[in-house]
């Protein structure tokens, strides 16, 4: 069911074969549209795949999204390993994740 929702999000974007990331449809979270953009925090870059995964220093996993929320199951780092949902918020070229224990985190976005 997972790969469904994943597939069924990047069919939503309507793919083509541009060096652009996709634009996600007008009813979809405007967070997705971060989708293949690198993701800069202090020294750490992350990338949320097209295909799902979530990939930068040190970062590996997997997303989707679920009821307009961002959530993830990393594998890297251990410290963050495991399923979350976070409420993503998007303001200018930046983005900022907040879980539900209070954690919050903000990436620019390039």
């Amino acid at each position: 069911m997972k790969h469904f929702l994943i597939l069924s999000t990047i069919a939503a974007f309507g793919l083509t074969a541009c060096d652009t990331a996709p634009t996600p449809p007008s009813d979809a979270p405007a967070w997705l549209s971060v989708v293949d953009k690198t993701l800069v925090s202090g020294n750490t870059s992350v990338v949320l795949g097209s295909d799902g995964s979530v990939s930068g220093d040190g970062i590996e996993g997997v997303w989707e999204e679920r009821e307009g929320k961002y959530c993830r199951t990393l594998t890297k780092p251990e410290r963050f390993a495991g399923t979350e949902c976070q409420v993503a918020t998007l303001d200018g070229d930046q983005i900022t994740f907040d879980n539900q224990q209070g954690r919050t985190s903000t990436w620019t976005i390039q």
